[in-house]
């Protein structure tokens, strides 16, 4: 399928986000249960919903010092596309979700704050279908969702600089720029914060596959493709222990939670988990195309006149 023109590109992405919610209507024929994100167990959060958009200003100016932002409205609005029509069951509303993709040498996606998604072209190239896409963007969702980037803020505030209450933004500033410039990274305190950390991120990624899925399948997407994309991502190859292999400790991290993610599918009712994830639309493919040979002739990079 040959690329718009730059002079029709406008035109032709309004129709591929019609596509995007006709096939909704096509395939979305059985009412899969829309999943209600459980908070994370005793955490402990200081920031308000305000002062929560307030930290994720701060960490993405930061970020989009560190990452170049691809600013081209054609290819993000397909982004927004998917994630809208993967809100789209949902009473939580996707108006203020800015997805923004990135270039960078990895294969990246995650969330800032409360408002923000970052996805890498790289992450982008990686995807094998517009499902895998939603899939992706559902994960990052949830951690929104769950509010854990504000808890980890919270709890390396707590330990590194004795705080538990922020006020206004440039207080959070303060804060967020002292964080950066502690001399604890390497210390006693960092090491202990950081092991807390890693145990509440498996439970916090566990969490977010299991969002991935439902809200796939409530969306009309095939929660399948989630978890074959892992799969192919991760490296696991289909393999996702057992007891055994747990007992004598060789079952990796992401072959134990590949077979989260295999438990939480096949708990979805059967019409729902077995949508098959589907070969890869035109619309798709010429968006992906456009996102991988980025930059263009007709795509300016950052920082051009």
């Amino acid at each position: 399928m040959m690329l718009p023109s730059i002079r029709h590109r406008h035109v032709g992405f309004v129709l591929l986000v019609f596509s995007v919610f006709f096939v909704t209507a096509v395939r979305a024929e059985q009412k899969c249960p829309v999943l209600a994100v459980r908070d994370a167990p005793e955490a402990h959060n200081i920031f308000s919903a305000q002062q929560e958009f307030d930290l994720g200003d701060i960490e993405a100016a930061l970020l989009e010092e560190r990452y170049e932002v691809i600013a081209d409205a054609g290819l993000t609005a397909h982004l927004t596309a998917i994630n809208n029509r993967l809100l789209s069951p949902s009473p939580i509303s996707g108006t203020n979700i800015r997805i923004v993709l990135i270039e960078t040498p990895e294969a990246v996606a995650f969330s800032a704050g409360a408002s923000r998604l970052y996805i890498s072209r790289r992450m982008v190239a990686a995807l094998h279908n517009d499902d895998e896409l939603a899939g992706l963007l559902g994960h990052e969702l949830a951690h929104m969702l769950r509010h854990q980037n504000a808890i980890v803020v919270s709890q390396v505030f707590h330990d590194f600089l004795g705080v538990s209450v922020v006020e206004d933004r440039n207080d959070i500033a303060e804060k967020f720029n002292r964080m950066l410039n502690s001399s604890g990274w390497h210390s006693r305190t960092f090491q202990s914060t950081a092991q807390r950390l890693q145990q509440n991120e498996i439970t916090s990624q566990q969490e977010a596959d299991r969002f991935a899925l439902h809200a796939l399948a409530a969306a009309g997407f095939s929660p399948r493709a989630y978890a074959e994309f892992f799969d192919r991502f991760a490296g696991t190859h289909g393999k996702h222990g057992n007891l055994l292999t747990d007992l004598l400790s060789i079952t990796t991290p992401n072959e134990r939670r590949l077979r989260k993610i295999y438990k939480s599918l096949h708990s979805l009712p059967q019409s729902c988990r077995d949508m098959p994830s589907p070969p890869a639309s035109p619309e798709f493919l010429a968006w992906q195309a456009e996102v991988v040979r980025w930059p263009s002739s007709t795509s300016p990079r950052r920082g051009s006149k």
